[in-house]
């Protein structure tokens, strides 16, 4: 089944080389017309935590294409999203920041950059489109919380309460306002990936192309993991690299070279973060695969195309820093 996936990764580094099944699959059929496609955009992932989502590896990593020099060129959130919106560097969309006046949804809602993104296009060329999860920081600032922007036929985004906590939060359904409580069914990712499921299962019926972004907010922190996954990885440690709280920093700027070593205590607290972390991103690995399977199920995996990454990268004590983004090192923008 899985030799017919078109999966591309497109990712913060997250592998080094092109699976020899993904070159056949690129030699030995043409692509659809127009394919289905998924963006899975995860949250302040670093490239080293692919290796703990199972699903990732066998579904669209050994299956797939993936960039390994892939990089953001604005390690933050919001310009790096708007950039993915539009396809244009952060000094063109000017979404220099996740809040006014530098950036942040108000900037980009009141610039009118949402009338020609992604979704305008592909809906302008007969796509079914979905969003899904986290939009840009800040929404739906002073619009409405029922506001739906333009080029989505379906929509769902949170618009009050704490989302990155996974839980108590109030999504906009196509207009609709509807709470989430803090029961497991509530848990934010596996909501998003019910709803991108059921999208598939029912635009698979009208036999139009559909064009899905997913936007989880995992591993973002607070990095709530689902219950089932609230014990894993109990002895992991942010990686040691030969950087992790780098002794000589002699050779770096001068915001690096003023900051003192970590204290045992910032590091407890990041090896704390990572392994939640890690535990926050299985429910996205339980995600990807069940997205393949309804593909599967509906005889819709031949024609899609699927992208994994990640808005910026992320540091865990590398170069004295502890967690964190923005810095321009490769951990951050990779």
């Amino acid at each position: 089944m899985m030799r017919h996936l078109q999966a591309v990764v497109v990712s913060l580094g997250l592998l080094m080389t092109m699976s020899a099944n993904a070159k056949k699959i690129a030699n030995r059929q043409t692509p659809p017309l127009r394919p289905n496609i998924i963006f899975i955009l995860t949250d302040d992932l670093d490239a080293g935590s692919a290796a703990f989502m199972p699903r990732l590896k066998a579904l669209l990593i050994d299956q797939g294409v993936s960039f390994s020099n892939f990089f953001v060129s604005f390690s933050l959130c919001c310009p790096s999203r708007a950039t993915i919106l539009r396809g244009q560097y952060a000094h063109n969309t000017q979404i220099l920041g996740n809040r006014p006046p530098d950036g942040g949804f108000e900037k980009f809602y009141s610039l009118g950059e949402e009338n020609s993104t992604i979704a305008t296009w592909l809906q302008a060329a007969g796509y079914r489109t979905m969003y899904v999860g986290k939009y840009l920081n800040g929404y739906p600032g002073d619009a409405a919380l029922t506001y739906v922007p333009p080029g989505w036929d379906e929509w769902y985004s949170a618009v009050k309460g704490n989302p990155y906590s996974e839980y108590n939060y109030t999504l906009n359904e196509n207009g609709k306002l509807v709470s989430y409580g803090n029961t497991p069914e509530d848990y934010g990712t596996d909501v998003y990936a019910r709803k991108a499921v059921d999208f598939i299962q029912r635009t698979a019926k009208e036999g139009k192309p559909f064009f899905i972004h997913l936007s989880v907010y995992a591993p973002h922190g607070p990095a709530t993991p689902a219950p089932r996954h609230e014990n894993l990885f109990p002895n992991a440690q942010a990686p040691r690299t030969p950087n992790f709280n780098e002794e000589d920093v002699s050779d770096k700027p001068a915001y690096i070279r003023n900051r003192p070593p970590l204290t045992s205590r910032e590091i407890v607290q990041i090896d704390e973060q990572y392994r939640e972390r890690l535990q926050s991103l299985q429910a996205v690995d339980d995600a990807i695969a069940s997205l393949i399977d309804t593909l599967n199920a509906t005889g819709q995996l031949d024609k899609t195309y699927i992208f994994f990454t990640s808005d910026n990268g992320f540091h865990l004590g590398n170069h004295r820093l502890a967690l964190g983004k923005v810095a321009p090192y490769e951990e951050d923008i990779r």
